[in-house]
């Protein structure tokens, strides 16, 4: 119990204590933010819809499968969209930042609430017993049901840590794709070649995680997690210059 509302807590404060840190150093932006929350909610609804529609008679754990492999195309796009046209003022580094503490924090706060919900749970196991979740099933629900408790409740404070090491970097991950996307959009004769690499990026991350669950092993996907998004960050770092990046933000130019 206390590892998931370790993860609830990191889940629900991490975006806020980001947004504060850029306000603390002048760069506050609070229409990206909005703008990033509003075309994350956009995206992922499009997403799961088109997988609905092309999928129509699939199985829930088919279509849930494709949407997971395909929103990386459409979180992309829309943070593609808002950067290139006027309506939210994504117009300098800081506020492509800000766009990027949007879309990552509407991730947290919606995997929060689904962990508190997960604590939800563990509350009623730990107050009414198993009998409280099998009464009344068959054998074979109650036994399923049993698996999905023992599952949940494997998860200790260890790997709640590497989880929560894991939202930061996944929150990192999605600032650097929004300030690549940004920084690239202003260049001379911008290729979209560089939507396609942050695209890329984003489904090699859906990616290895995914292929890596296969293992069994929560703490092995936590880790493996982990590495892949700080080199994802890594890589980014070096292509849009991102010690400059941060020197634009500390210490703007006024024009």
């Amino acid at each position: 119990m206390f590892g998931y509302w370790l993860t609830a807590v990191m889940y629900m404060v991490l975006p806020v204590i980001a947004y504060f840190i850029m306000k603390a150093c002048g760069a506050a932006r609070l229409l990206p933010v909005i703008a990033g929350v509003v075309m994350y909610f956009i995206a992922v609804k499009l997403c799961d819809l088109t997988v609905w529609i092309a999928l129509f008679s699939a199985p829930f754990s088919v279509k849930q499968a494709a949407a997971v492999e395909l929103v990386c195309i459409f979180e992309e796009t829309a943070r593609w969209l808002a950067m290139k046209y006027p309506l939210f003022n994504i117009k300098s580094s800081a506020a492509a930042v800000c766009y990027g503490i949007g879309h990552a924090g509407m991730e947290c706060w919606m995997r929060g609430v689904s962990t508190f919900k997960l604590i939800g749970i563990g509350s009623r196991l730990n107050s009414g017993g198993i009998n409280s979740f099998i009464s009344g099933k068959t054998p074979e629900k109650a036994e399923e049901t049993l698996q999905e408790l023992q599952r949940l409740a494997d998860k200790g404070i260890i790997i709640s840590i590497a989880g929560s090491v894991e939202i930061m970097t996944n929150f990192g991950f999605h600032i650097a794709l929004s300030v690549l996307i940004f920084k690239k959009m202003y260049e001379p004769n911008f290729k979209k070649r560089w939507l396609l690499l942050a695209i890329g990026l984003h489904y090699a991350l859906n990616c290895i995680s995914w292929a890596v669950s296969f293992s069994g092993s929560q703490l092995i996907t936590s880790i493996v997690g982990i590495i892949t998004g700080a080199a994802i960050i890594a890589l980014v770092w070096r292509i849009i210059d991102g010690r400059n990046v941060v020197d634009e933000i500390l210490y703007p130019l006024d024009i």
